[in-house]
């Protein structure tokens, strides 16, 4: 190559590396104007002020979301046209009762405890009280306030997750009706499972006749085996950990056959299923010390860790989950993770704080996706939407599970958080 081929060369080269530069900062500004264009509070630094701030609004947006008469919760709130719907359903307000609970726990508020009665109210009157029904002890999935009717179909997974929030509510108050519905609902599941120790997902009424669900769900069975062992630990009735066992042993062998996250027939294999599978066996663990599952937690919630998006020049995605595209997903991962954090100190394993700097991770992309006083102009009632969690960057709309899963996260952290900058990006 002579001179003038090289100087050729170095100049081709230079303006090669102006106009990659040009793109990059492009790129750089278009990320920033799309965040900023999407509506999202984009959070570089985070600390326990903020988290503090962000429990008091979602506590507020959790209220808000209370129908005044019924005393029950809606699933979903419609920020742009300023509308919570007309429906109310039983395993979102047995949720929403239960993260109340969390932040009374966390800090005591008046109110909370005032409204618990009225709230158990409503909750134990969605449950099917017709002692002739097949149906007897399950939980109605949704009461329509238009028609006062009760929707006639009855999911595991929520009558599961009431009695999370009724034997919350019978350690609260002592009062033997939480715990009593809270049995009649774990006799209905047992009825629910198949030989092979997979639940039924549902039993609805359709066209005059009333028709099980046949597909495997990883997150109802999850559920049921965290509420059944969470009944037989109350009660210790035999039947609810025989029927708990059975999903136990199940989630084993698909995970020995596996070896890595299992699937249902809902759902692909994914991060969001497969916590259920940790978290029920957690619960599982406290009442059958056998040391398989103990293994299977750990192993499987480093899978899930792994999936975790961590790329620090991805502010739109970092702390994120791999296969969780809503902020319910991500929160209720991290939900888990917090109970994992305190399981492997429990254990006393090393390396605990993974699981809890994972848990400040996905804290900061929650909050980046949380409605606040700086991201709400564009809305027709900025107010009412502050604190909500909406469902993704493309999707404004506020799932109220997105906010329990949030807020019970960030309750059951914070006394394990350092003072001071949590991340700085």
């Amino acid at each position: 190559m002579n001179v003038h081929e090289e100087e050729m060369t170095m100049k081709k080269n230079k303006n090669l590396f102006y106009i990659i530069l040009a793109i990059s900062v492009l790129v750089i500004v278009g990320i920033s104007y799309n965040l900023e264009s999407n509506d999202l509070a984009v959070i570089r630094n985070l600390d326990k002020e903020l988290i503090l701030q962000k429990i008091e609004q979602g506590k507020e947006f959790l209220f808000r979301a209370m129908h005044e008469n019924e005393h029950g919760f809606y699933k979903k709130y419609d920020a742009l046209e300023d509308n919570f719907g007309n429906r109310l359903h039983t395993v979102y307000s047995a949720s929403i009762i239960y993260t109340f609970l969390y932040i009374n726990d966390f800090e005591k508020d008046e109110r909370i405890l005032e409204q618990v009665s009225d709230w158990g109210n409503f909750l134990i009157s969605m449950q099917n009280e017709n002692k002739e029904d097949k149906r007897y002890g399950a939980f109605h999935y949704s009461y329509y306030l238009d028609s006062k009717e009760k929707e006639k179909k009855f999911v595991v997974g929520t009558s599961a997750l009431s009695i999370f929030t009724l034997l919350r509510l019978y350690d609260l108050t002592g009062e033997s009706k939480y715990l009593e519905s809270a049995k009649l609902a774990g006799d209905w599941l047992t009825t629910m499972q198949e030989p092979d120790g997979s639940m039924k997902p549902y039993v609805r009424y359709s066209n005059w006749k009333w028709v099980h669900g046949t597909k495997e769900s990883l997150l109802y069975n999850g559920q049921v085996l965290s509420s059944l062992s969470k009944l037989y630990g109350v009660t210790g009735g035999k039947k609810y950990y025989d029927t708990a066992e059975k999903i136990a042993k199940r989630f084993a062998k698909k995970y020995e056959e596996e070896k890595g996250y299992i699937e249902g027939e809902y759902r692909k294999k994914n991060p969001i299923s497969n916590s259920w599978v940790v978290m029920s066996l957690m619960d599982f663990y406290k009442v059958n010390r056998d040391d398989c599952y103990k293994k299977i937690i750990f192993e499987l919630s480093d899978i899930i860790l792994g999936d975790q998006i961590k790329e620090t020049n991805d502010l739109l995605h970092y702390g994120r989950w791999n296969g969780a595209y809503s902020t319910s997903g991500t929160a209720w991962i991290s939900e888990v993770m917090t109970e994992m954090y305190r399981f492997c100190k429990e254990q006393n394993k090393e390396d605990c704080d993974k699981y809890k700097d994972a848990v400040v991770m996905a804290i900061r992309w929650l909050i980046q996706n949380t409605y606040s006083e700086k991201n709400t102009s564009f809305l027709e009632n900025p107010e009412r939407a502050i604190g909500g969690v909406f469902w993704n960057e493309q999707n404004k709309y506020v799932r109220t599970d997105s906010v329990c899963h949030a807020v019970n996260c960030y309750t059951r952290i914070m006394d394990d958080l350092e003072d001071g900058l949590l991340i700085s990006i």
